[in-house]
């Protein structure tokens, strides 16, 4: 059941106040002086050559100050090649940076995908760009592009991702799903391309002082990747370049991989030798910095007549663009791992098509992994006439199905229990179409949630001050999850210095390095950096103590010597002889002490496997007439081991179930068949949830801290709360209606 042990204080958020007010600076929201602006000119077409390009009555235009093409633009280090030889000689190393479109901006005459950026105006003011970019005249050498899976010609199966094993093979399936003396499922769902549309577009402001030092003020999930990136393009030592980046006003993971607009604003500070600010319209938010490929996903399913599962075969079809290579791994990261059956097959296959590259967006593969896995598990439950819910308890995995191993601090079946008992589970007709509200019908749905703990690399530094202040650092980010507040909670925790009087600085890439803000990984890697540079500030303590003859520790030894309260440190075996951290450094004639942790790849342990679970029930209401869905009622049900703020904890599962709803009922970009442009290039056009859209959602934690998987206990959840989601509203749907709609979203037209 709920164990309030896990949940950590329910502060509000430090950075709060600087929101509210308007004090808080976003990237492209600092002033430079003499700031010149960018705005672009893109690609009608989806393929074929540039013939020619008439910037002329662009370049005479007011204000302007350069049109950069092809033609004319720097060449920097061609993006393929340079990760190439420093995968050669480093391996895939993400803390490097990722650029998931790798081909340089301006590089040549090719047009891969439309939107593709072809031109760039720099001029005094926006509206000088933006006008002098209408004046640029460009001519094409059309060629037919591929827009589809369908017409996709060509075809990958990469083996890994990074690390990750993609293509699985448990036994063999195959004898399972011809046993036609068992219950059998053969089915097909299909998600759409998605966008991320975060609040904040992309932006960048570049400034260069000379030719070798570089300032970026960037949107981003990763300063120090973007750091690295252009440090290795532009040939400059990695100190000689500075990114600043202290807000980030939501990002969904289009802000993880460094985008084509960066090199550009960059390219372009530098040829017109004044700062320069590249501010990305919403409507290069649809081609400029990627989107969830759409996918197809199709399930087989063999099990006894009691539910138990005999085997799941799982292939999936994504897209990816020409210019990059992108794997949403649906199967491995869903039927990899979330339910024990005697056979296990995972096909991922890729096409690369005339679209722009696709990124990482919130639970990427997982989410519409769990979706299709999640509805396939439903449907079996109608077939067996089984309750969803006895039927996951049916094949709950106490070990990886895979790797054999057992979880570490697994607690989806009290997730399920405490979930069905606060939805009122029980009281469920099993039957379809037979739960209604007056006129309208009502369907209840389930699904199980899952994603994995991801931990990474990072360092952090301390500064204690005489007078029991703290200031911490490290290079990480808050995307507007609460992470400022986080962190000032386990920096206070783990130093012994009040809250109140923690500072927590991020943002910056002079500060200590700090993994990208994805794979829900901050809060526990960055947790962890704190714990080392906390263990690292009390040795340092001790050892001031030690030498002093006025403390009562002179004379210990500083291995025998511990933090045993806040602002004190004791020896361990006797804690009432003690000292104050104050005393220490005031005695020593110390302002300050600072501590910097060592960045050290990460400990793994092979013994366990590490994953957070949940469970979200869901409660449709459908006027048949219409007929439109609305979600009426949600709880969610989490298990990610330790909650370090329980406020923003929760928080984050309503903002995932939300997104996930959005996934369910309404967010599709679709794409114009003869110009490969989006037809849905706008917020107007492409619905998000609103309040009208949202019910209440009730969430809760069960579970105990992870110390296993890091010594603050905490695993990730800024991305678990959407995985399952829109699998519930589609299981509800079904319940309410006794219509099965296996392609996303779930549109009015397609329950008529």
């Amino acid at each position: 059941m709920a164990n309030s042990n896990i949940l950590g204080p329910a502060r509000s958020r430090v950075d709060g106040p600087l929101k509210v007010t308007g004090y808080a600076k976003y990237a492209v929201e600092f002033e430079i002086p003499k700031c010149a602006y960018a705005w672009p000119v893109e690609s009608n077409i989806a393929k074929g050559k540039i013939t020619a390009i008439d910037i002329k009555a662009a370049q005479t235009s007011p204000g302007v100050l350069a049109v950069l093409t092809h033609q004319n633009a720097s060449k920097m280090a061609d993006a393929k090649g340079l990760f190439e030889e420093f995968a050669e000689a480093h391996g895939e190393d993400m803390s490097q940076g990722i650029r998931n479109e790798q081909r340089a901006p301006l590089a040549d005459d090719e047009i891969h995908y439309a939107g593709q950026y072809v031109a760039l105006v720099v001029a005094q003011t926006i509206e000088q760009a933006r006008h002098a970019a209408s004046l640029v005249r460009v001519s094409y050498a059309p060629e037919l592009p591929i827009l589809t899976m369908e017409d996709a010609s060509k075809a990958k199966k990469p083996k890994k991702k990074q690390d990750e094993t993609i293509q699985l093979r448990k036994g063999n399936v195959e004898p399972a799903l011809a046993n036609q003396n068992i219950i059998r499922l053969h089915e097909t769902y299909s998600t759409p391309t998605e966008t991320h549309n975060p609040i904040e577009t992309s932006g960048t402001i570049a400034a260069w002082e000379g030719d070798d030092k570089l300032t970026v003020w960037d949107s981003t999930q990763f300063v120090k990747g973007v750091q690295s990136i252009l440090a290795r393009s532009y040939g400059l030592k990695i100190e000689n370049v500075r990114v600043i980046c202290p807000f980030v006003g939501g990002a969904f993971g289009c802000k993880g991989a460094l985008w084509p607009h960066v090199l550009l604003a960059t390219m372009a500070a530098r040829a017109t030798r004044v700062p320069v600010k590249f501010h990305l319209p919403r409507k290069a938010m649809f081609t400029g910095t990627g989107h969830r490929t759409p996918t197809s996903q199709t399930i087989s399913l063999a099990a006894t007549s009691n539910g138990k599962l005999q085997a799941i075969k799982h292939v999936t079809g994504t897209l990816t663009s020409p210019v990059g290579e992108f794997v949403e791994v649906c199967g491995a990261r869903s039927t990899g791992v979330m339910y024990a059956s005697e056979t296990i097959r995972v096909e991922e296959t890729v096409y690369p098509v005339n679209v722009a590259t696709p990124t990482f967006m919130r639970a990427p593969g997982e989410c519409p992994g769990v979706y299709a896995l999640e509805c396939a598990l439903d449907e079996l439950s109608y077939l067996l006439q089984m309750d969803p819910v006895e039927l996951r308890l049916m094949n709950h995995a106490a070990n990886h199905p895979i790797r054999d191993v057992p979880f570490s601090a697994k607690h989806l079946k009290e997730a399920y229990q405490l979930g069905a008992e606060k939805f009122g589970w029980s009281k469920r007709n099993p039957q379809t179409g037979q739960m209604r509200d007056g006129n309208l019908l009502v369907g209840w749905g389930m699904a199980t949630a899952t994603y994995p703990a991801h931990k990474m690399s990072a360092a952090a530094k301390a500064i204690l001050h005489v007078d029991g202040r703290a200031t911490v650092q490290c290079a990480t980010h808050d995307l507007g999850t609460g992470a400022y507040t986080a962190f000032t909670q386990i920096s206070s925790e783990q130093l012994g210095v009040p809250f109140e009087q923690v500072t927590f600085e991020l943002g910056k890439s002079d500060y200590p390095f700090g993994p990208v803000a994805g794979g829900s990984n901050s809060t526990g890697t960055v947790g962890t950096a704190i714990h080392e540079v906390a263990q690292l500030l009390h040795r340092a303590l001790a050892e001031l103590a030690v030498k002093d003859a006025r403390s009562p520790l002179h004379g210990s030894r500083p291995n025998d010597i511990a933090m045993v309260a806040p602002g004190r440190i004791a020896l361990r075996k006797n804690p009432v002889t003690s000292d104050s951290f104050t005393d220490i450094l005031q005695r020593a004639g110390r302002d300050s002490i600072t501590v910097e942790s060592e960045l050290k790849d990460p400990e793994e342990n092979e013994k366990l496997a590490f994953q957070s679970w949940g469970a979200h029930f869901c409660e449709v209401k459908i006027d048949s007439l219409l007929p439109r869905v609305q979600v009426t009622r949600v709880v969610s049900v989490m298990n990610c081991g330790r909650i370090v703020n329980a406020k923003t904890a929760r928080s984050q599962i309503i903002g995932g179930v939300v997104m996930g709803i959005g996934m369910a009922l309404t967010e599709e970009t679709a794409y114009d068949p003869k110009t490969g442009l989006p037809a849905i290039a706008n917020l107007a056009d492409y619905h998000v949830p609103t309040n009208a859209d949202v019910p209440p959602i009730e969430v809760y934690f069960v579970g105990e801290p992870d110390y296993a998987f890091n010594p603050i206990g905490a695993r990730g959840m800024g991305e678990i709360g959407i995985t399952g989601i829109a699998a519930a509203v589609a299981n509800a749907v079904y319940h309410a209606t006794g219509k099965r709609v296996r392609d996303l979203p779930i549109t009015p037209d397609k329950l008529i």
